[in-house]
């Protein structure tokens, strides 16, 4: 049964030598595929290629025939999701002492601002989250010169393109892969790290995953032009006919006589290795520099998570034999899985179609999908500043709202207090006239049973036997330390014309504050301090004072 079309999203792979448009429909049973366009721009020469020598001038580049295309194909334009790619951008990795996502949005800029090579205020900083466990948080942090954004915009615009979200063309691929182990037969997601590479024209983007997030992302500048011009070059053939013969024969061309006696596959390993060293160092990085608990990872006694497997999606990864040779030459188990999503027909699932697939669900907002989004600030999405005004105003009205229950509520704990406060003063000067029925003129209970009990202390200490007690002691030392000087007794010990107390507090200045204070006080005679060091922590100072006491009547 098909479900209701509700919102049509797409994700649009633009590349060097062509353009994938991957279109879902989001109904109400889920999502469904609605198609999957290539518009193919030409094989970029390195005459072409020369011309873009920085992020800003690839975009500027305009798509040749672009628009046409998307009016031709009535692609449905009102959510598009596109991508940068990730070696034009600044990418780094953040461990915070913490696990509060609230705090992220604004912490982050200032965290990756001293491992730039812009100023914060040139680039545009997002993050996603690699996992947050043990009261810390591990981000993929990114950068984008406002430059960039600002001009591939522009380059959008021109084609009639306005994207609800810029993100990140590795990030795509974490996408991608969430989607398929969800909705593989496999229970959850795998803990170890797995790889998924997008072969195209000009670059091979890998992202590896760990527990099902994007833990490592990097651009190889190698792609299938490379092995074009390598076989052109090695059998003196124009490109158009190399890359005809690469279609062919692939790594497996035993079978077309032709090809094999001009060594057309031994050519295109040669040409490979290049790219298998970079495959191979990434995965040395990735493996050596990805620590994770040592219980997850059975037989790993150096507690890294091992790459168990990898995928191949772009047009680059269609070439014959591409695969079983990746896993021989890597030593890791190729798993390439084809969406259950993708359309059923005798064409099959083209791989080359994996990167758009990944922009699509980001643009369906799958659950686990990435969050990183560089349309934000001067660049956000129409409809996204049209949804903050909205919540700016909402939020308002809440905050109205809640001063209102607030001003109730304080009005009403006033009125409650002010009842109690009453009928504690009743109690109190019936209280007063019971202890101190002499007194026959009261006005201030509290102060009026202060100035009674120090006539009483007075005349108590006429009859006194000398002695000081424990409790007068401890009256004495609580009375007389300095009001702003907090410490914590350890140990306090009464001899007869002795009192020795240990304890801590936060510093040296802090120690001498208390022995100037007890000395000013005549009953503490020869006040002296001895063994103050700095605790373990650093964070305190332990200390002993020790005095002889005069005896009470002297005092």
């Amino acid at each position: 049964m098909k479900s209701i079309m509700v919102q049509p999203i797409m994700g649009l792979d633009i590349g060097s030598s062509s353009v994938k448009a991957v279109c879902l429909r989001k109904g109400w049973l889920g999502l469904e595929w609605a198609g999957g366009y290539t518009h193919v721009t030409g094989i970029l020469n390195q005459r072409d290629l020369s011309r873009i020598q920085g992020p800003f001038d690839w975009a500027r580049e305009g798509v040749p025939g672009l628009k046409e295309w998307i009016a031709e194909h009535q692609l449905p334009m009102d959510r598009v999701v596109v991508s940068l790619p990730a070696h034009l951008i600044s990418l780094r990795t953040l461990t915070l002492p913490f696990n509060d996502v609230r705090k992220l949005e604004k912490l982050v800029p200032f965290e990756i601002e001293a491992l730039l090579p812009y100023p914060l205020d040139e680039v545009v900083v997002d993050y996603e989250v690699i996992d947050a466990t043990g009261g810390k948080m591990n981000l993929l942090a990114a950068a984008a010169p406002r430059g960039l954004v600002k001009n591939y915009l522009e380059q959008l615009a021109r084609a009639g393109i306005d994207p609800e979200a810029v993100g990140l063309d590795g990030l795509a691929l974490m996408n991608l892969a969430r989607h398929l182990l969800l909705d593989s037969s496999a229970p959850g997601i795998p803990a170890a790290g797995t790889a998924v590479l997008e072969i195209g024209a000009s670059k091979t983007v890998v992202c590896i995953l760990r527990r099902g997030q994007a833990a490592f992302i990097r651009t190889i500048l190698w792609g299938g032009r490379d092995l074009t011009a390598a076989l052109s070059d090695a059998c003196g053939i124009p490109p158009e006919e190399a890359e005809e013969w690469k279609r062919q024969a692939g790594l497996e061309d035993s079978g077309i006589s032709r090809l094999h006696q001009k060594g057309v596959s031994q050519t295109i390993r040669r040409a490979l290795e290049p790219f298998i060293s970079e495959l191979v160092r990434t995965v040395h990085v990735f493996e050596a520099n990805e620590p994770v608990p040592a219980a997850m990872m059975p037989g790993q006694a150096d507690g890294r998570a091992p790459l168990t497997e990898f995928s191949l999606y772009g047009g680059g990864s269609k070439l014959k034999g591409l695969e079983p040779y990746l896993a021989s030459e890597l030593g890791i188990q190729a798993v390439t899985r084809a969406p259950k999503i993708a359309p059923g027909n005798e064409t099959g699932w083209d791989p080359a179609f994996g990167l758009g697939l990944g922009l699509a669900l980001k643009g369906a907002r799958q659950t686990g999908g990435s969050r990183m989004n560089f349309r934000k600030g001067e660049f956000a999405h129409g409809r996204e500043a049209t949804a903050s005004t909205a919540r700016v105003r909402y939020l308002w009205i809440g905050a109205l709202l809640v001063a209102a229950v607030a001003a109730v509520d304080l009005y009403t704990q006033y009125t409650l207090q002010a009842s109690q406060y009453r009928t504690l003063k009743t109690e109190v000067r019936e209280q007063f006239r019971t202890m101190f029925p002499e007194v026959k003129n009261v006005v201030d209970e509290v102060q009026q049973a202060k100035t009674a009990v120090a006539e009483m202390r007075k005349r108590a200490a006429l009859f006194g036997t000398g002695d000081w007690t424990p409790l007068q002691l401890m009256a004495e030392l609580t009375q007389r330390m300095p009001p702003a000087v907090k410490i914590e007794v350890q140990d306090l010990v009464i001899e007869s014309g002795r009192l020795r107390l240990e304890a801590e507090t936060d510093s040296f200045e802090s120690v001498d504050r208390v022995k100037a204070s007890l000395g000013q006080f005549e009953a503490f005679r020869d006040v002296t301090v001895s063994d103050a060091k700095v605790s373990a922590d650093q964070s305190k100072v332990r200390f002993r004072l020790t005095m002889t006491l005069a005896p009470k009547d002297l005092e």
